[in-house]
């Protein structure tokens, strides 16, 4: 061979071992897992509750950090860090990603930490301060001082950990429902039961590296004086203790108006490792399912919005507040002290929301401070519910995050737990729109969805086909389509190996309204022999609502109510030059209980449905008329007899009566022959 055309062939095969290996990395990653124990050796004020004011009792169940780190091809990683807290401040996790971009050259929106929210966990220092409503004693100051320091130390471990573990890896993922979270503001209000859950499977053995899970609950079943990760931490430990090996993270949801139904117990541990399991049993239940694979490069966004506050009070206001004492007093002690340093207060929450994206298939959403259900739901109504995951309790524990109903309500959670924030005001009405454009802003377009689809949007053909479940037995092939076919009502396969599909591309419309009929019957040809059909034509259009086709060998009939037609093809195009009505007068009153089914019997008859109220139907061309509405027919059986050359009519078939009186008052068939019964 000479030595060009071994240069030419070798530059061809490194050009399709190249595309093979991309198209193999759309789905592989490098990830890497780490578990860091962030529990303080000392006693230190648990935050949540205001009226703990002692410093902790001791250690019920230790708390953790734990990371993951998931990169594709050469690119740096995105980390994901769930810590056991009851919130961080967003200048800790700036302080994290800063070290991290040191080591490792991250960028800064390609790190995210959430918090469990457990109401059992360290204070740290900015995370509501006034929660005690009143000054905090300077040894437990310090103790909190140190236990912040040491946490932001113990976060970057443990992100520093997962991205030097990295291996190739598998992602896939799926969605769960647990049931033990309750509206704690409305009886029956909203709640988002989702549990949706990532899994790390090693490329080689498929082994189960780790669980990610987010269920939008309050973590507050325990409020004794001791640390403890709450239900949250028991889920994490019990999944880890089924999936041996495997490092188990957990978030929280969009559930600041959800309580456990448990309501808060405070020393009753055996409630909250009931809630745990409960979760790491429908985690064990996902594990055995068909998980949707995540591929794509990761993409990582961080945008910081201004949601504004309203108008302070005065000074005098504040003034008169704090001699009146109690939580919103004390809050205005700590405002007037910031006018008499000289500083401004507040005007605005700097809100951090934070997607990461893996193409097409999977958007995690990152939204900062306390989230309320109306945010989850919404934007899975206005997002394709099935590709995206809410994260609340994520970057920054800045205050609680009302929707416009809950700022309307008021009440805990719509603005009367600011003094626990150290806010000098509530938040604006318009807050919600504000975050829900820049979630869209950051998620791609392919995953936004009109109004209508309430956020279930079309499954292209491969997703349609994962989501089929057959016996162990069976394989379901996908053959055909958009746009080949589209809004199929029935098939039928043709002798020469055409699929013929009747299309009802209008229904919706009104069964008497006037518009451009666009329904249509079409036929599909597997052109090279993959066993997928590959080409289509439009036989016949311009058809109402066509329920049923059926290939015959002297055409094609197609039931388009009020009539049965006979298609013919007559010179071989693929079109139907000859359009002939057989039968008429079906009735027309619902768009789907029209005539439909017809299908071939062991007596050589063609037999089918007449539709939910059958019609006065006539043979065009004898001009034979039978009423089948029903209960005015003689029986709800008909049989239309059809050959080449004559058509008549008889209602003698050899039905038993117990059929008969199974399908009298609710349905009514009749049967088409194209040849002769007797062959």
């Amino acid at each position: 061979m000479p030595n060009h055309t071994r240069r030419r062939t070798m530059l061809l095969w490194i050009l399709v071992l190249s595309s093979l290996a991309r198209a193999q990395d759309a789905g592989t990653y490098t990830v890497g897992v780490a578990k860091v124990d962030v529990t303080p050796s000392y006693p230190i004020r648990l935050n949540g509750f205001g009226g703990r004011r002692e410093e902790s009792g001791g250690v019920s169940q230790r708390i953790y950090a734990r990371a993951l780190a998931i990169s594709h091809a050469d690119n740096p990683p995105i980390v994901l860090v769930a810590v056991d807290s009851l919130g961080i401040r967003l200048s800790m996790v700036d302080e994290v990603a800063r070290r991290l971009r040191e080591q490792f050259e991250i960028p800064r929106e390609q790190v995210a930490i959430t918090f469990t929210h457990s109401h059992c966990t360290p204070k740290v220092n900015g995370a509501s301060d006034n929660i005690f409503s009143q000054p905090i004693p300077q040894p437990h100051q310090e103790h909190i001082d140190r236990y912040t320091r040491e946490l932001t130390d113990k976060l970057e471990a443990a992100a520093v950990a997962a991205i030097k573990s990295r291996e190739p890896a598998k992602l896939a993922w799926g969605v769960g429902k647990v049931g033990f979270a309750m509206n704690r503001r409305t009886k029956g209000g909203p709640v988002d039961h989702d549990l949706p859950m990532l899994v790390v499977r090693d490329i080689e053995d498929a082994r189960l590296r780790a669980v990610y899970v987010s269920y939008a609950c309050h973590c507050v079943t325990l409020s004794f004086n001791q640390i403890s990760g709450d239900w949250a931490g028991y889920a994490a430990e019990m999944i880890e203790r089924t999936s041996p090996g495997a490092t188990a993270l957990v978030s929280i949801g969009c559930g600041s108006d959800s309580n456990p139904s448990s309501g808060v117990t405070g020393d009753k541990v055996e409630v909250a490792e009931r809630q745990g399991a409960e979760i790491a049993t429908v985690v064990a239940r996902l594990l055995k399912t068909k998980l949707r694979p995540v591929t794509g490069t990761p993409r990582a966004t961080l945008n910081r919005i201004a949601l504004p506050l309203n108008d302070p009070p005065t000074k005098t206001k504040l003034e008169a507040l704090a001699e009146k004492g109690g939580p919103a007093g004390y809050n205005a002690t700590t405002q007037l002290a910031k006018l008499a340093r000289g500083e401004r207060l507040l005007a605005a929450i700097d809100y951090p929301i934070q997607t990461f994206s893996f193409g097409d298939s999977l958007t995690l959403i990152f939204l900062a401070g306390e989230v309320c259900a109306d945010y989850s739901l919404r934007l899975k109504r206005d997002l394709d519910r099935e590709r995206i995951w809410l994260n609340a309790y994520s970057n920054d524990f800045c205050s609680y995050i009302p929707s416009e109903r809950l700022v309307r309500e008021g009440g805990y959670g719509g603005g009367a737990e600011i003094p626990y924030f150290a806010l000098p005001a509530t938040l604006k009405p318009g807050l919600e729109q504000r975050i829900v454009d820049e979630v869209k802003h950051q998620t791609p377009k392919s995953l936004h969805v009109k109004a209508s689809t309430q956020g279930v949007p079309p499954k292209s053909p491969d997703a349609s086909l994962r989501s089929l479940r057959t016996h162990d037995d069976l394989r379901v092939k996908l053959v055909a389509a958009e746009p080949l076919v589209v809004d199929p009502v029935a098939i039928d396969f043709g002798p020469d190996g055409r699929l013929w599909v009747a299309e009802m591309n209008d229904y919706g419309r009104g069964v008497y309204e006037e518009f451009e009929q666009t329904g249509r019957v079409r036929w599909l040809r597997d052109t090279d022999g993959d066993r997928r059909f590959g080409h289509a034509e439009t036989f016949v259009e311009g058809l109402r609502f066509p329920t049923d086709v059926k290939v015959e060998p002297v055409g094609v009939l197609i039931c388009d109510a009020p009539d049965i037609l006979l298609a013919i093809d007559k010179d071989g195009d693929g079109k139907a030059e000859s359009i002939e009505k057989l039968y008429t007068g079906f009735e027309v009153r619902n768009a789907q209980a029209r005539v439909n089914s017809l299908r071939p019997g062991l007596d050589n008859w063609l037999h089918g449905s007449g539709g939910l109220f059958g019609g006065h139907i006539t043979n065009v061309k004898s001009g034979e008329r039978h009423d089948l509405l029903n209960g005015t027919a003689e029986n709800s059986l008909i049989c239309l007899i059809h050959s080449t050359s004559t058509l008549r009519c008889s209602s003698n078939r050899p039905y038993s009566e117990k059929v008969l009186d199974r399908f009298r008052d609710r349905h009514t068939f009749f049967g088409t022959l194209l040849t002769d019964p007797s062959t």
